[in-house]
């Protein structure tokens, strides 16, 4: 909003990614002068992106997810064999009880991946 020859605005946004923490951490550290910065950033965005500064422009934010599906895999892969760990082997020998432990990890793992389809 401007008002008396200045541009006023408030914002606010979430801590729910690395992106936007880092941000924020940043502005947080700026104190009184995050207008500097925003005002830089800004322009050097417009100069990337000038098709935004036509009055009829379609704008559209895209924000990558905090996760993507290879790092959820590895996250499941280590909760399924940390978990895997715990199950007696019931003196079956090692070396199958491995291969079978590793067979289970990664039928574990595809089901689990193939569940998170319902979250998308």
């Amino acid at each position: 909003m401007k008002k008396n020859g200045k541009y006023r605005y408030s914002l606010q946004f979430g801590s729910n990614s690395a992106d936007e923490i880092r941000a924020g951490e940043l502005l947080e550290r700026l104190g009184n002068k995050k207008s500097a910065i925003v005002i830089a950033a800004l322009n050097d965005y417009l100069a990337a992106h000038p098709d935004l500064e036509t009055p009829h422009c379609k704008i559209e934010v895209r924000m990558e997810p905090g996760y993507d599906r290879a790092s959820i895999e590895k996250i499941i892969r280590a909760v399924v064999e940390e978990k895997l760990k715990e199950i007696p082997t019931g003196g079956v020998p090692i070396d199958y009880a491995e291969q079978e432990t590793a067979d289970m990890l990664e039928e574990d793992v595809v089901q689990m991946l193939d569940n998170l389809d319902l979250f998308q």
